[in-house]
């Protein structure tokens, strides 16, 4: 009778363990493929899923918009911005009257033929050119004429300030332009 109840308890703990086993092996199967989803489910999470695309997109497509409004909105400020400062800084309107030989005098101590004193870096004296016309010297500045002298037509005498910077400046020429107001 012992060996029965060994021969049962061996039958049994052996198909105890088989059954053990073949459970685990298909808790192991299904670990590994993932978990089945209801087909409802897996239908809602696709439909939901577009829907987030096409909110995505959506979103996209306005930011997209939104930036280039604001891209033209700049363009518009720069531009403007851009014309008011050229206006601002063209300076005044001139025109080409020629090439003048340039020389330079110093005060005799009397007032110009337009009834100041010459100032340096201001004054010229011309023949040519009425007093009171303000010009430019290019590579020199703005000057007005304020003075005439012995000199022919197409000289401009610049007014400096000594004798010495009178001899260096010598003779030289330029491209004189009247400007206008």
């Amino acid at each position: 009778m012992i060996k029965r109840i060994k021969n049962g308890l061996i039958l049994t703990t052996l198909i105890f363990l088989t059954f053990a086993t073949t459970t685990t092996t298909k808790i192991d199967t299904a670990a590994r493929e993932g978990h089945t989803l209801y087909p409802e489910t897996k239908a809602m999470l696709e439909t939901h899923k577009k829907e987030v695309e096409a909110e995505k997109l959506k979103a996209e497509e306005e930011l997209q918009k939104r930036h280039e409004v604001q891209k033209q909105a700049n363009k518009y400020i720069a531009q403007t911005t851009l014309d008011n400062l050229a206006e601002k800084n063209a300076g005044p309107k001139m025109s080409l009257v020629g090439t003048y030989q340039l020389t330079a005098y110093v005060a005799t101590g009397n007032c110009c033929a337009s009834g100041v004193y010459p100032t340096v870096g201001r004054t010229v004296a011309c023949n040519s050119l009425p007093l009171g016309t303000r010009i430019y010297i290019e590579g020199y500045g703005e000057y007005v004429v304020e003075d005439t002298g012995g000199m022919g037509g197409g000289v401009i005498d610049v007014f400096v300030g000594s004798y010495g910077e009178a001899i260096s400046f010598g003779r030289r020429s330029a491209n004189v332009y009247i400007i206008e107001d």
